[in-house]
């Protein structure tokens, strides 16, 4: 997995501060090892400066900095299909674990994630797997469903790391055991 700046990394950071191809998260049998792949971008894990190419193991709880932004790595083998992590609004700081295939979000009691949140529309929006492939759909809701900045007219393929805003609420998408690199809560403006 790759992540910088550019639009060819898995994980794309749209900030100039980042390089254009910062590092790069790669398996290693039973590990994952973070590579440094950027010339005079500062890279920082756990408070140590990184030099280009240099390579350490990643460990669950490890903080990964990247030019002034933080991000922490997330590496969680409990089986789940997959999580929601919340950076922004009413339920800022939890995840919510995906255990089947199909998930409604919404303000109302009977959604499998609830927002309690007037921004949030009784039903909001649905995740659904199909097959491989995990969809996203908004089902009508007052304040739309935006994914990476754009909202959703018909429902579209989401991705590992794909950012979802709903309301004031902004989640992020993490599928299976896949790792996700994601930003420290602590360093986000607070929700409106």
């Amino acid at each position: 997995m790759s992540v910088g700046r550019a639009n060819a990394n898995t994980l794309r950071i749209r900030d100039d501060r980042i390089a254009a191809h910062h590092v790069r998260i790669e398996r290693e049998n039973s590990r994952y090892v973070l590579e440094v792949t950027a010339v005079d971008a500062r890279t920082t894990l756990n408070g140590a400066q990184l030099q280009m190419g240099e390579r350490r193991p990643l460990n669950d709880g490890d903080m990964i900095g990247l030019a002034d932004l933080e991000f922490r790595f997330i590496n969680d083998r409990s089986g789940v299909l997959s999580r929601l992590w919340v950076v922004a609004g009413v339920h800022r700081g939890k995840a919510f674990r995906i255990e089947n295939a199909e998930v409604q979000i919404g303000r109302a009691t009977d959604n499998d994630v609830q927002f309690p949140d007037r921004s949030v529309s009784r039903h909001h929006c649905r995740i659904r797997r199909r097959g491989e492939i995990w969809w996203i759909e908004d089902l009508g809701s007052t304040n739309g469903t935006i994914v990476h900045g754009t909202p959703l007219r018909t429902p579209q393929q989401l991705q590992h790391g794909d950012e979802v805003v709903a309301g004031f609420s902004k989640f992020l998408f993490q599928e299976g055991d896949r790792p996700l690199v994601n930003l420290r809560l602590e360093s986000l403006p607070p929700c409106n």
